[in-house]
């Protein structure tokens, strides 16, 4: 069964908006009001903390206070993220507050506009600052149900995503171990502590494979076609398969240089931050080729090992130094010549620990892999609970067994929004 859904309007008291205060003017900062931007919020809420202004701010400015218990829906810079106020808020223009009516849940009204995200996301306009207007906000659909029944939603809700989010704190936790191990066996390279001999990159790396600047489709790949991996395939520290482009025309003549299990790759070019940024292939891709600002690095034999190199590049002092030979000014993208990355100057602990450190980091490797897949699955869960929840299945059976409670507190609802009780919502299972 398909509920009835209003605009969110009707089931709001009061929209509000907000405003930055002036930083010329001090008087204006550094009081008690906690005030958010859309840059505070995350996917575990909203952090407030950051920044703090005054009641004079509050009264002589744009900003204006979200009650603790509404919703806070970025529509500007950061469009569909979404929390709930934990206490009374100073907002930015970037957000909307939401004061939900009596007989709705505001953490219902938050799933009810997760779920309906995409239509905040297509609302978009702004050529450099991209946003949603009110009446789009106004209009977003929010299904006519009894608050009882919005409540046993939400207890379902939260508690599956609670597990969610415990999930994928264990999973970032374990990201650490391997970091933390290397600084443990090796000492940290920038200063190395442990007095190891330094060396140039080029006695640690046999051969540099560059790919291919390759005519590309803004797509994924189909079955049989290829695919050129983009510098994000690297850039996390895990290697993204699916970040890649479709290749309908390649040269027979044209060699590739295609992922497999075990290689190490690196980007040459990117961000300020990010250049430099190294992984670790964990299987084979054969219809997958490095574009030209990847490079697969292969070791010598005996001197150097493929992740005691990936975890190396991503100490911060070896990223400085890769920085520091990089060609490009800070505001824009830096590229490494190979000569550059060879010639850099690294600690380089004896082959024999490299190699511990490698039998421990690819079990590490295989345990986090099948945490992710576990992940992937609950995340799929929750996609296919949040469908059932707004949709009617969810709850069915319950709704079955407390129809009557149910369909006396809709007929109350309906009246207080001056709404006549739709015929499809009589509460038949």
């Amino acid at each position: 069964m398909m509920w009835t859904n209003i605009p969110l309007e009707y089931a709001t008291e009061r929209f509000i908006s907000g405003g930055t205060p002036s930083t010329s003017n001090p008087s204006f900062w550094g009081g008690e009001i906690p005030w958010i931007t859309g840059a505070d919020f995350n996917d575990d809420g909203v952090s407030l903390g950051r920044r703090f202004i005054s009641k004079d701010a509050l009264i002589n400015t744009a900003t204006n206070l979200v009650p603790k218990g509404s919703v806070l829906l970025v529509t500007r810079t950061g469009v569909g993220k979404i929390a709930i106020a934990t206490q009374d808020t100073a907002i930015s223009q970037d957000i909307t507050g939401i004061i939900q009516k009596s007989g709705f849940d505001a953490q219902f009204i938050l799933y009810a506009i997760r779920s309906s995200n995409g239509n905040l996301i297509s609302a978009q306009r702004g050529a450099t600052i991209k946003g949603v207007t009110r009446d789009v906000v106004k209009k977003l659909p929010i299904p006519f149900i009894a608050i009882s029944e919005q409540r046993r939603i939400v207890e379902i809700l939260d508690e599956a995503d609670r597990l969610r989010r415990l999930r994928h704190e264990a999973d970032a936790k374990a990201t650490r171990i391997l970091p933390a191990l290397f600084l443990k066996m090796f000492g940290d390279p920038a200063t190395n502590p442990k007095g190891w001999a330094e060396k140039p990159l080029r006695e640690a790396i046999a051969i540099v494979d560059a790919g291919w600047s390759a005519t590309n489709e803004a797509r994924l790949r189909q079955k049989h076609e290829f695919g050129v991996l983009k510098v994000s395939a690297v850039t996390s520290g895990r290697f993204l398969a699916e970040e890649h482009k479709a290749v309908i025309d390649i040269p027979e003549t044209r060699t590739l240089v295609r992922p497999r299990r075990g290689d190490l790759l690196f980007s040459r070019a990117n961000t300020r931050e990010l250049v430099a940024a190294s992984c670790i292939v964990d299987a084979d891709h054969p219809n997958l080729f490095l574009s030209d600002k990847l490079w697969r690095l292969t070791p010598r034999d005996g001197i150097a090992s493929t992740l005691f190199l990936k975890e190396l590049f991503w100490n911060d002092g070896i990223r400085d130094r890769f920085r520091v030979a990089s060609s490009g000014s800070s505001g824009s993208m830096l590229n490494i010549s190979q000569e550059a990355m060879l010639r850099t100057v690294v600690p380089m602990p004896p082959y024999e620990l490299q190699m511990k450190f490698e039998a421990i980091a690819w079990r590490l490797i295989e345990i986090t892999n099948q945490a992710r897949n576990t992940a992937s699955k609950i995340d799929s869960i929750w996609e296919t609970l949040m469908q059932r929840a707004f949709s009617g299945q969810l709850t069915a059976k319950w709704r079955e067994a407390h129809s009557k409670e149910l369909l006396a507190g809709m007929e109350q609802q309906a009246r207080l929004l001056n709404l006549p009780l739709p015929k499809e919502m009589e509460l038949a299972p």
